[in-house]
């Protein structure tokens, strides 16, 4: 329970949190380092003031000490500001001052990350801040001459290498005006139309409301990026329909974790990702959106088969026609809400940044929202959407800042390309060696991190040796992107399995078997960009059609060998040809395409030729009868 006080003061901040950020991207009024360092100010304020150190409200201590560390966070953007240019003058020659407050500065971040992100986040920063200490102490190829109290922490704090580099200058620059867009769309009723869209469209079919959640998770994915943040808002209106229409409560979480994942795949936003990925590689972020926008499609397009076939074998129908909307009625209602996503998509087509991508369509939707009396934006909500999207906004925050202590150490001592020069040994370069090697390594880093951490740290230590065996870095950048965020389905650690199991009231581990099973399509993809990077649309249209064909049949095959079942239920030879057949569409030439659609076709032409066959003589019959 928070204290009237705490609630009072972290609104404010919390309000002035989305006004400064709003005002400084517009305007840019201050040197970017001062931007940074007032920005991370206000989210160590604020987390000091939202989560307390002790859950007793009334406790003096925990609350004296909570506003002792707000005080100093507040302290630190006040110093780095007044003192920007002498501590641009002095670089290398840190004051005593400068030296306490980059100490205080690093132990606020791991604090506020604690508390706000949780404890997986600053284990692994206390492990990278112990390499740096200690890497002279370690064999090769891990070692390094090791650097002292001052060095580290002034190069954490009080450079654009560490704290202040990239990961939080993206959260500044582009994720924050993603989240007040999101929270702004969502309180103005997007959330109501996604939802009744996708019932409008998929309620009827075999296994309709499964079918929902694939169509109400991927919409949800463009202006959230997040797989937990998805289910929990999804998954409470899905996976109740799922159950009552016949899925087993284990199924209908799994089903639920697995489209809410691929949200965090899906453009825009891709967990707040993509726009790191952007300043990684040096490309427009528009590149990185189009690269990824295909793949995504497909992950959807394979959750949708399997669906469809699970339910089919299963015997699950759809929802009644009478509890769902119309389409017509939906546009009609609602159709409007269309416009505010298809107006960021048509501004960065045409060159705007994303920053003013977002900041043009803001309004947009604050006009389109005073059409109706229940969705009009005004003052009173007004205050809750900057308030909320600055709590949204304020665990992405902290973990950016944590990515940047990573980032910084990997930076000063080399790791990465340290790193590199030990998958390219150990892989002897060759890529079909790497490539499981560096996916296990994703899933298993990725593990209990945000979506944002997880990138940043496999994009500084694995990303390269794919990049020198001659994969394109974007299809390098992906491929680890993809498999940090399938961890989100893999047990034993897997957050999204578990926020739906809880609201399934289903077996977290049961569900999240279930989920790694119906994710599998997904694992195969990254390999597929890899060796087709026509996939990421890059290349000759004739290019990207050819790539599309064997993606397309590997997908259909590999999801009825899964489920087993295609008009009827196939035996367990028929599913081991059809996940081969799929596994040598994956591999480039024109041989194993040829193997692959023959192989599948044998099992699956005879499937289509029976029922042909049935219908001619069930309708001879008829006729016969009739006569």
């Amino acid at each position: 329970m928070i204290s009237p006080f705490r609630r009072v003061a972290s609104t404010i901040a919390a309000v002035c949190f989305s006004l400064y950020t709003l005002i400084s991207v517009s305007t840019f009024l201050l040197e970017p380092l001062s931007q940074l360092a007032i920005f991370l100010s206000f989210s160590l304020t604020l987390s000091f003031l939202l989560y307390p150190i002790t859950s007793e409200s009334h406790s003096w201590w925990g609350f004296g000490f909570d506003l002792l560390l707000a005080s100093l966070s507040a302290i630190l953007g006040i110093y780095i500001t007044v003192d920007h240019w002498n501590l641009i003058f002095r670089v290398g020659m840190p004051t005593r001052g400068d030296i306490w407050i980059s100490v205080i500065a690093v132990l606020l971040v791991l604090e506020a990350t604690r508390r706000t992100v949780g404890k997986p986040l600053v284990i692994i920063n206390i492990i990278f801040l112990l390499y740096a200490f200690c890497g002279q102490f370690l064999p090769p190829p891990l070692s390094h001459g090791g650097y002292d109290l001052k060095r580290i922490a002034t190069t954490l704090a009080l450079t654009q290498n560490g704290i202040f580099g990239v990961a939080l200058s993206v959260m500044f620059d582009y994720i924050y005006l993603f989240v007040i867009f999101g929270t702004v769309y969502a309180l103005s009723g997007g959330t109501e139309f996604i939802l009744d869209l996708a019932r409008s469209l998929f309620g009827r079919l075999t296994g309709g409301p499964a079918k929902i959640s694939v169509l109400s998770s991927s919409l949800f994915g463009t202006i959230s990026g997040s797989a937990v943040a998805n289910v929990t808002v999804d998954g409470i209106f899905t996976i109740p329909m799922m159950v009552r229409t016949g899925f087993e409560p284990h199924v209908a979480g799994a089903i639920e974790a697995v489209t809410s994942t691929g949200g965090a795949l899906m453009p825009p936003v891709m967990g707040a990702a993509a726009f790191i990925m952007a300043e990684y590689l040096g490309i427009p972020y528009i590149s990185i959106c189009r690269a990824a926008v295909f793949p995504a499609l497909l992950y959807y397009l394979a959750l949708f088969a399997i669906i469809h076939f699970y339910a089919k074998r299963n015997g699950l129908r759809g929802l009644p026609r009478e509890e769902l909307p119309s389409l017509l009625s939906v546009m009609k209602k609602r159709g409007t809400f269309f416009i505010p996503l298809l107006s960021i998509i048509f501004l960065m087509v045409k060159g705007y940044t994303p920053t003013k991508a977002v900041l043009y369509t803001i309004p947009i939707i604050l006009v389109l929202s005073f059409f109706s009396k229940n969705t009009r934006i005004g003052i009173r909500k007004g205050i809750t959407v900057l308030e909320n999207s600055a709590k949204s906004a304020l665990i992405i925050c902290n973990a950016c800042a944590s990515a940047g202590i990573v980032i910084g150490i990997v930076l000063l001592t080399g790791l990465g390309s340290k790193l590199a020069s030990f998958v390219l040994f150990a892989s002897g370069e060759r890529l079909y060696l790497a490539l499981p090697f560096i996916m296990v390594s994703s899933i298993i880093l990725g593990m209990g991190l945000p979506t944002v951490v997880c990138y940043v740290l496999l994009a500084s230590t694995v990303a390269s040796p794919l990049i020198k065996m001659g994969v394109l870095p974007i299809a390098a950048h992906l491929f680890i992107f993809y498999f940090g965020m399938l961890c989100m389905v893999t047990p034993p650690v897997g957050f999204a399995f578990y926020a739906s199991a809880a609201i399934a009231g289903s077996d977290p581990m049961k569900t999240g078997w279930t989920a790694f099973k119906f994710a599998l399509p997904g694992f195969i993809l990254p390999y597929m960009f890899i060796f087709y990077p026509s996939l990421l649309l890059i290349g000759t249209f004739s290019e990207i059609v050819l790539a599309t064909i064997p993606a397309l049949l590997g997908i259909l095959f590999l999801s009825i060998g899964m489920i087993g079942y295609f008009r009827k239920k196939i035996g367990r030879l028929e599913r081991a040809s059809l996940i081969i057949a799929a596994i040598l569409l994956i591999h480039p030439g024109i041989t194993t395409d040829m193997i692959g659609v023959g192989l599948g076709a044998i099992v699956l032409i005879p499937q289509l030729r029976r029922e042909g066959l049935s219908k001619k003589l069930s309708s001879t019959c008829n006729r016969s009868k009739q006569n």
